[in-house]
């Protein structure tokens, strides 16, 4: 990912203390770099406003920008946040970080893909899903349900969609504590494209990971393919589908240039791009994803991502206390 340099840093400062700049916005960004370039210059390009934009690390993937926008709470210094998933976006949110967005595109877009208040937009999502080797493995004898991979290697849950995904599954508090007790001592590896190339190079035969780590793999000429595991049975039991989201800041210092961009990543065009794109997201709008059947997703997960954000915390420590225990065995 883009990381922001000593000097960027200065001028980002600058930009909030000399004249203000109409054609200038600040987006802190999560998603992966090649993909967060396009549509960044694409907005450029259409729109004549320049953006300045702050990325993170494969490893610290969403949280370090969480914390840096808790950090700047009383003295903002971006204008909008760019997540690639939505846990972290909603705690944000329930603590004031982000201000209300209300435009022609925001209040049209679907009510469950948004914030009630408009302080969070959702977009584009990516599925989450086991990654085997298919040369090595068979799929119709892998396991039908998530709970029965404790043995995948798995990224560390404090950062990105793995934390998310696994405070989903804490929902379901009996099936959870087994799922743990099946984790063991096993460590964490640094983030979900490390999951996958574990599965890659042998060392495991499954990963827990997000579909576009699956994706860049096959990409690559790996082999490699992708599981999408049920967690429960019946309709609306099946993918966890992880959102991007978009937000403005509040207090920013270009609030309209904010909303323009907001617009922008809810637009078709948009989730064009992403689902065009080697992470191919999945588009929310019926008319874009009709052209692309492959990436359709047949029973999405139904969860309450409140409820999953409210227990995210708790879920990590009880994760890491549990395996810490289990190497002390």
């Amino acid at each position: 990912m883009q990381i922001l340099r000593i000097s960027f840093i200065c001028c980002i400062f600058l930009l909030g203390c000399g004249k203000q700049e109409s054609n200038k916005i600040i987006v802190y960004v999560s998603a992966d770099e090649q993909i967060a370039r396009v549509v960044i210059d694409d907005f450029t390009t259409k729109t004549g406003i320049e953006v300045a934009w702050v990325g993170d690390t494969e490893a610290s993937k969403t949280t370090g920008l969480v914390t840096r926008l808790r950090r700047e709470a009383s003295k903002p210094v971006a204008d909008v946040f760019w997540s690639s998933e939505n846990v972290g976006t909603i705690q944000l949110a329930q603590e004031g970080a982000f201000a209300s967005c209300s435009t022609t595109v925001t209040d049209a877009w679907p009510e469950e893909f948004r914030d009630s208040s408009g302080k969070w937009f959702a977009f584009s999502p990516r599925a989450r899903v086991i990654a085997y080797d298919p040369k090595v493995t068979n799929v119709k004898e892998m396991p039908t349900y998530w709970w029965e991979y404790s043995n995948a290697a798995m990224a560390d849950p404090r950062f990105g969609t793995t934390g998310t995904h696994l405070a989903v599954m804490a929902g379901d508090v009996n099936r959870f504590d087994t799922f743990l007790q099946g984790l063991g001592g096993k460590p964490f590896l640094g983030g979900n494209a490390a999951t996958v190339q574990a599965v890659i190079d042998g060392s495991a035969k499954y990963a827990m990971t997000d579909s576009d780590d699956v994706h860049a793999a096959i990409a690559r000429g790996a082999s490699i393919a992708m599981l999408m595991p049920k967690h429960y049975k019946g309709v609306g039991g099946g993918t966890l589908l992880i959102p991007n989201t978009v937000a403005m800041i509040a207090g920013c210092q270009h609030p309209e240039q904010a909303k323009k961009f907001i617009d922008f990543m809810l637009s078709d065009h948009v989730a064009t791009l992403l689902a065009e794109s080697s992470s191919k997201n999945i588009p929310l709008q019926k008319t874009v994803a009709e052209n692309f059947p492959a990436l359709l997703v047949h029973d999405p997960l139904q969860v309450d991502f409140i409820a999953a954000a409210k227990r995210r915390n708790k879920t990590i420590e009880h994760v890491m206390q549990a395996l810490k225990e289990a190497r002390a065995k």
